[in-house]
């Protein structure tokens, strides 16, 4: 899910790179130069998590990199990852699933299970599968970071819901939903009479013979392999707070390895869970969105999948129909921009010409804690539907965008700052009255401008 990391807010992180074709991958993959790279990423410390590479039925790289608690015990191709939002290709499956059972059709109005919700009888199913429902996103308000790690029942959330004010009427606009996924996951568990978690289990996990892919809980389970994550910072990586998975629910709470993940996409677009019919209505595409996917372009193909991020965990799952490829890279330690470790992996994979990263660092300063308060405030962008707060703790300064998790950028002289992680810089413009009054947000070719907001 679009929670905790700043990126994911402001661009998904779709593949981008040089124009060009791309060969069928008839060659085969360079596994070595593939594990390099990543290992120079983990030796770096910019990534730790599981990759997999699949051609059809066959694997063809699955590797584990870095540690899975703060014992430092080492992960392995096992290791058991929340997978944010790439749940939500799970719940347009199933929600398509039921649509060939006879028990609803995409038609069907939110009013028929939940009628309190805003504008619920004119918000089909469809509309919430592809997020032109104009549910407001619950994640983007300040306050999800209060109770994100609590405890919250269907009916606090239900309540929560009904009070949001819709983004545009239905079918008007396009705005990525949260809410309207946690409400496909109730109309699930309204229409089968099952539990989210008893309903995955059914319509996907027993079918396909999964025996890690489920519905995560409050806490990080260990006992069944399940990771903790991670976010680096100061000069180590850092325990991420754990969210409890009853919020998130159908829009990102599932926790599977990196090759379940990899051969769900690769058994949905074989057929082998839903027909042919309800995989072209689910590949209906409206700019980026489909039904619970998203289109990745690289060169000249499109990938069919979704990315994901929940507390320190991101991740990202396709499928490639032109070579059959299918990937699946699922991390719980990201201190690198993921759209470039995905054009690396990518382009290994195919063959393409690609020099490994330089990780040298760029100089950095440091500065008083009197120094800092010339950055403290709120600050706002006509471009983006976020704010971003900067504050001090314990002598660091921090950023947080609306909704998500804070976090330390690097300082490299009084008017430049970077967050590695997702690829962002901020330059600031000189200082008014000693206080910081504007800068510029720039992050893969796109610029936005932030002002200080009236407290």
């Amino acid at each position: 899910m679009k929670l905790v990391k700043l990126f994911s807010l402001l661009i998904f992180s779709f593949l981008i790179s040089a124009s060009g074709a791309l060969s069928q991958a008839t060659d085969p993959v360079d596994i070595d130069k593939m594990d390099r790279f990543f290992s120079g990423l983990e030796e770096n410390n910019r990534f730790m998590g599981s990759v997999v590479l699949m051609k059809d039925d066959d694997l063809i790289f699955s590797r584990a990199y870095g540690f899975t608690d703060e014992d430092q015990t080492e992960a392995s191709t096992e290791s058991v990852y929340r997978i944010g939002s790439i749940t939500k290709s799970y719940t347009a499956a199933m929600i398509l699933m039921m649509e060939e059972e006879g028990s609803l059709t995409l038609d069907t109005k939110l009013a028929d299970y939940f009628s309190d919700l805003p504008n619920a009888d004119r918000i089909t199913i469809r509309q919430m599968l592809n997020h032109t429902s104009g549910l407001f996103n619950f994640t983007n308000r300040p306050d999800y970071m209060e109770y994100y790690t609590e405890e919250r029942s269907r009916d606090q959330m239900l309540e929560l819901f009904e009070t949001l004010e819709p983004d545009f009427e239905p079918g008007e606009g396009m705005n990525y939903s949260n809410t309207a996924f946690v409400l496909l996951g109730y109309i699930i568990e309204e229409a089968t009479g099952m539990s989210y978690s008893e309903a995955l289990k059914s319509m996907i996990s027993e079918p396909l013979g999964f025996t890690a892919t489920g519905m995560g809980g409050q806490e990080i389970n260990r006992a069944d392999g399940e990771t903790d994550s991670f976010t680096y910072s100061g000069g180590r990586w850092q325990a991420s707070s754990v969210t409890n998975m009853e919020i998130p629910h159908a829009a990102g709470a599932i926790v599977s390895t990196a090759e379940e993940t990899a051969r769900f996409y690769k058994a949905l677009f074989s057929g082998d869970l839903i027909s042919e019919e309800s995989l072209e209505k689910m590949t209906e595409f409206q700019e980026v969105f489909g039904l619970g996917l998203i289109r990745f372009p690289f060169y000249d193909q499109y990938a069919y999948g979704h990315n994901g991020g929940i507390d320190g965990f991101s991740s990202s799952a396709a499928w490639f129909p032109e070579s059959g490829y299918s990937y699946a890279i699922l991390s719980n330690g990201m201190n690198y921009n993921f759209n470039d470790m995905l054009i690396g992996f990518l382009s290994i994979a195919y063959g393409k010409e690609y020099e490994f990263p330089d990780f040298t660092e760029r100089e950095s300063i440091s500065m008083s804690e009197q120094e800092l308060r010339a950055y403290v405030g709120n600050y706002s962008s006509e471009g983006l539907p976020i704010d971003i707060r900067f504050f001090i703790q314990d002598g660091v300064l921090m950023a947080q965008g609306t909704g998500q998790g804070a976090f330390e950028p690097t300082m490299h002289d009084e008017h430049t700052l970077s967050f590695t992680a997702a690829g962002l810089e901020m330059v600031f413009e000189p200082k008014e009255n000693d206080l910081f009054e504007e800068f510029t947000l720039k992050q893969g070719g796109m610029e936005f401008r932030f002002t200080r907001a009236d407290e």
